[in-house]
């Protein structure tokens, strides 16, 4: 395969690479877990017991409690809408992995050219005076794809991560929606306690998930630096 011209390997790696990082910029949990945690203020109010023990004491005692409950009560009555949010959600996670991994395979195809021509300079020349240009050029763009690499691996690393958390909600909302329809025709009992129970330990499992996600932390565009 012939190397792109003199320049445009380069050109279109900068212009992927800062694609990719304005991609990786992009906070796509943020509005799922704020959704997560007025689902979790709704089962603290369906079970007023875990209500006062996740206040503490200095809670009660200044009525964080009661406020609680007060807020999660607005909350009741909106669950089905929670709920349908957290769905789509869940689905502009999965578009968030979609672009994370066009934007991996783009840049990792602009390498692939940028290697291309960095074999190509690395040919030995028979023209004189060339090798200082050459072995200062060799050498930037040795740095441009050695920066560039670390962003594609790590578009690939975060479009895994974020399939897994769209996955894994996609699996445990249905369980959500039945716990929570479930308690709406259970008013009191051992059953409403274990139903509220497992639903907040779901919580507890997405939300872990979602800490869990690998991401860049603040990803810049470090390739204009590069002399």
């Amino acid at each position: 395969m012939n190397p792109a011209p003199a320049g445009d390997a380069e050109a279109r790696v900068l212009a992927e690479h800062a694609a990719a990082v304005q991609v990786l910029g992009t906070g796509a949990t943020d509005a799922l877990q704020a959704t997560l945690r007025d689902l979790r203020a709704l089962l603290l109010i369906a079970d007023p017991g875990a209500a006062r023990r996740n206040a503490g004491f200095w809670g009660r005692l200044i009525g964080r409690d009661i406020r609680m409950d007060a807020e999660a009560r607005a909350l009741r009555e909106g669950s089905g809408v929670l709920l349908l949010r957290a769905e789509s959600q869940v689905a502009r996670l999965r578009e968030h992995h979609a672009a994370l991994a066009l934007r991996a395979e783009r840049l990792n195809a602009a390498l692939a050219g940028l290697r291309a021509e960095i074999e190509a300079l690395s040919e030995p020349s028979s023209r004189d005076g060339e090798d200082d240009g050459r072995e200062r050029r060799l050498a930037r763009l040795g740095t441009l794809h050695a920066t560039c690499a670390v962003t594609a691996g790590q578009l690939q690393l975060v479009a895994a991560g974020t399939l897994a958390v769209a996955e894994r909600h996609a699996q445990q909302l249905p369980r959500l929606t039945l716990l929570l329809a479930q308690h709406r025709g259970v008013q009191s009992g051992s059953g409403q306690g274990m139903q509220l129970s497992s639903a907040r330990q779901a919580l507890d499992e997405l939300e872990a998930c979602i800490d869990h996600l690998p991401s860049p932390a603040k990803p810049e565009n470090k390739t204009q630096e590069i002399p």
